[in-house]
């Protein structure tokens, strides 16, 4: 099934369909593990915001809490340095867990409830102009001129996986995790005008959701995003 998804106002003819308005998706990343004990409210808080339609969901085990008895094993480095990036962008001294960051430009503890559904509301509110387009094999971007490099990224992740923790902070405790990423491939990189990417078809083929996110790599703002 083609799937589309338009980041406008307005409606614009795109490679033979006609582009019809739709919710706007707010990215929410939280940086997570479960040998933290402060995450499992955050955990759960995620897993209430994945049901919103116009949220894209995604958490990040990482895996720089493993020494302390439990092993994540949804826990990866690259999703630890994904952090350290943010924590570069956002000027912060450390990284901490539970993080959640909305669309790339906001950052806060992923128990401050009230602060993200204002974030998200406020990353809705936003008007823009960029088109994406998929088949599931390929994904079709279309907007203005960006001032500076956005990457394109395909995100697989796990709906909902339950664990019975046995060692750690979280010894004795059974965690339900949503949206847990497996994989986050950049698959391009995009400046603005028309074009078209290849999918990963193989992380597609991958039970669990598939998304991607168009990522500004100067402050980390993603711009738009669309599940597929």
């Amino acid at each position: 099934m083609k799937k589309l998804i338009l980041i406008s106002a307005f409606t614009l003819l795109l490679t033979g369909f006609t582009a019809k308005a739709a919710d706007r998706l707010a990215v929410v990343e939280l940086f997570t593990s479960q040998g933290c004990s402060s995450c499992p409210p955050a955990d759960a808080f995620l897993g209430e915001l994945a049901m919103r339609s116009d949220v894209l969901a995604l958490a990040y085990h990482v895996d720089y809490w493993d020494y302390i008895g439990w092993k994540d094993i949804h826990a990866q480095a690259a999703f630890t340095q994904r952090q350290r990036q943010y924590a570069q962008t956002f000027n912060l001294r450390y990284i901490y867990t539970p993080q959640m960051v909305v669309s790339g430009s906001f950052e806060t503890t992923g128990t401050a409830r009230r602060s993200i559904i204002q974030a998200i509301e406020t990353q809705l509110s936003k008007s823009h102009d960029i088109y994406l387009q998929s088949d599931n094999k390929t994904l079709t971007l279309d907007g203005p001129t960006q001032d500076g490099a956005v990457g394109v990224y395909q995100v697989s992740y796990h709906k909902e996986v339950v664990t019975e923790v046995r060692r750690g902070e979280n010894r004795g405790r059974t965690l339900t995790d949503y949206h847990i990423v497996q994989d986050l491939t950049k698959i391009g990189q995009w400046q603005g005008g028309h074009m078209t990417l290849a999918l990963d078809i193989n992380a597609l083929n991958k039970e669990g959701g598939h998304a991607v996110f168009l990522q500004r790599q100067d402050n980390l703002h993603i711009v738009a995003a669309l599940r597929l």
